[in-house]
């Protein structure tokens, strides 16, 4: 990692342009119970649309490594940015299969990219800190998707509004990407460091088993809306509406945790936000609608420190090469739990309705906390 200096109107451009990261992000989620209405799809297609997308964000990532020997970040982040656009008008302008499915490939190779090659930058020339608000960012983007979303869903209005809104959003910042390209005109060649020829052991696989099950963070995205329009027979909007605190309590979060790493442990602001994470699971057996606002905001609170400082527990706990080879399952299990749970979680709920949402995520969340508490007890590097 250099130590390159880095003007604050820079690191306010990078902030910036994570925000379009996560601008597309919540609009399947939110806005789905209306989307499939218009597409006339089953509940359970959201989660093969989803794998759809997050396979094609897996593809950027392994093309990425190729691609960073040729070109420069700034080509990288107008050419995603730009993907992400063109996603956005196949979802809004379409009413049928394929255009759902040029949309997920586009959105998925855009946003992979986008999350790979800011990734990679802040890595370089971060802190601690402000990786923190990087990610917090990232949540500003969903948070805003997800209430642009609840506002076109309202009664007179169409989702395909708040689509368009979002679109408009994502080519101000890629305008703002293309003037401001000189500041990241370096190359981005991925740094080749020191091998380790040491086969990774059971253990090791401990933070990326935590990694599979941190696709809650993206289940509770998709299906809380439909849990809370299907089977709590709530209106679209306010569905989309408890959505949106989820995406703010993540947003929020990510903040709060870039001000408490300065002076609180990881393991400190884990056991604090696993705390969140239970009271928020728990609170969603609970069919009133103002204990599920407060549900939403606990699980966002508690998920929102837990993806960016188990990336930094790893060199806690781990040296050299295996450290950066347990940082490559990290992502690969990552991607893998985000692409393969939706389908069975979606097929079940079809099947057996939404009265299991609260039990399927208060689950997912005691094997979270439970993996945060073996991660977190202890911190010395070991091989």
């Amino acid at each position: 990692m250099t130590t390159k200096k880095l003007s604050p109107f820079l690191i306010f451009i990078v902030f910036i342009i994570f925000i379009s990261l996560g601008l597309p992000d919540s609009v399947m989620g939110s806005a789905w119970p209306a989307i499939r209405q218009t597409y006339g799809f089953s509940i359970d297609m959201i989660g093969i649309f989803g794998a759809i997308q997050l396979g094609f964000s897996f593809c950027s990532t392994l093309v990425y490594p190729f691609l960073a020997k040729r070109w420069t970040i700034d080509r990288f982040i107008l050419f995603s940015t730009l993907l992400t656009i063109f996603g956005l008008f196949a979802l809004g302008f379409g009413q049928t299969t394929p255009y759902m499915l040029i949309s997920c490939l586009f959105l998925g190779f855009g946003q992979g990219s986008i999350d790979i090659t800011v990734n990679d930058f802040s890595a370089k020339h971060f802190s601690n800190s402000l990786i923190n608000f990087l990610h917090g960012f990232y949540g500003i983007g969903v948070s805003l998707s997800s209430f642009i979303m609840t506002f076109a869903v309202q009664p007179g209005r169409s989702w395909q509004l708040g689509v368009w809104i979002i679109t408009i959003v994502q080519i101000l910042i890629l305008l703002l990407a293309y003037f401001t390209r000189d500041k990241f005109r370096e190359k981005a060649e991925v740094q080749q460091e020191e091998k380790s020829n040491e086969k990774l052991k059971f253990h090791h696989f401990l933070l990326p088993l935590f990694y599979f099950f941190y696709a809650l963070e993206l289940l509770v995205g998709r299906f809380y809306s439909s849990f809370a329009v299907e089977h709590l027979h709530l209106s679209l909007a306010v569905g989309a509406a408890i959505t949106s605190f989820y995406w703010t309590g993540l947003t929020i979060g990510r903040f709060l945790t870039g001000f408490t790493a300065q002076f609180w442990t990881g393991r400190t602001i884990v056991l604090v936000h696993t705390s969140f994470l239970f009271l928020g699971a728990l609170l969603g057996f609970f069919p009133y609608v103002s204990l599920q606002y407060c549900s939403g905001i606990l699980l966002g609170l508690g998920l929102a420190p837990l993806y960016p400082l188990g990336m930094k527990q790893v060199y806690n706990r781990y040296s050299g090469g295996v450290a950066q080879k347990v940082i490559s399952f990290n992502m690969a299990f990552a991607n893998f739990g985000m692409f393969f749970l939706p389908i069975p979680v979606g097929w079940l709920f079809e099947q057996l309705g939404f009265g299991l949402y609260p039990l399927v995520m208060f689950l997912f969340a005691i094997a979270l906390i439970l993996l945060c508490l073996k991660i977190y007890q202890k911190t010395e590097k070991s091989v």
